[in-house]
């Protein structure tokens, strides 16, 4: 049987891939440039973020060293997952809008609604994480690398870039795309609820635990 710190990985980890499989199919993903964009996102977000942060938690109750070094590992290993994904996804939703304006001879207009706001600060605060990150990794011990450090800050600025994704998630799902591709209110009601149930349980031990 599982262990509990799996399981609960396990099912925010299987709601957020099913909701991503959603994404995709609504957005008829790979067919457009626009779908990598909820596809991958939702990826990175949904499915993967609730391992990451499961690892890290691991990391802490785990004694022995090696154990500990290797679900750190993990944990870096899954959000260096999350930041393609992200990295991916605003691409193609940036390279979409430039080519959907030159085509009608106008200029593009980014990060406008509060959707692309919420997204831009998300990985914003997911880049200063990950900068955090590497540094302590690389350069707090004299010789090779060090996987075994606490940064209250790294800590704080993961935790605010995974709300602010879900934060972004979420304003669109209520707006206009979710209204068309989630069957209107109920599916966009539905699909809120999942979402921030999901966040709670990931969040809610990550922070008193």
């Amino acid at each position: 049987q599982p262990p509990v710190s799996a399981m609960s990985a396990a099912v925010p980890t299987a709601g957020g891939a099913i909701l991503a499989a959603i994404f995709a199919y609504k957005s008829k993903f790979p067919a457009t440039l626009f779908s990598y964009h909820p596809t991958l996102l939702g990826i990175g977000w949904l499915a993967l973020a609730p391992y990451a942060i499961q690892y890290v938690r691991d990391s802490k109750k785990a004694t022995d060293k090696k154990v500990k070094e290797e679900k750190v590992q993990s944990h870096a290993q899954i959000n260096a997952a999350i930041q393609l994904c992200t990295y991916g996804g605003l691409f193609a939703i940036y390279r979409n809008k430039e080519l959907m304006a030159a085509a009608k001879g106008q200029v593009a207009k980014h990060l406008v609604s509060w959707h692309g706001k919420l997204g831009a600060v998300s990985s914003a605060l997911l880049i200063l994480s990950a900068a955090i990150a590497g540094y302590k990794t690389m350069f707090t011990q004299k010789y090779g690398l060090n996987f075994i450090w606490r940064d209250k800050i790294h800590r704080y600025l993961g935790a605010a870039s995974y709300i602010t994704a879900g934060a972004a998630i979420i304003n669109i799902v209520n707006g206009g795309w979710g209204k068309f591709n989630l069957g209107g209110p109920v599916g966009q009601r539905a699909v809120t609820a999942v979402i921030l149930v999901i966040q709670n349980m990931v969040l809610l031990p990550f922070i008193t635990g």
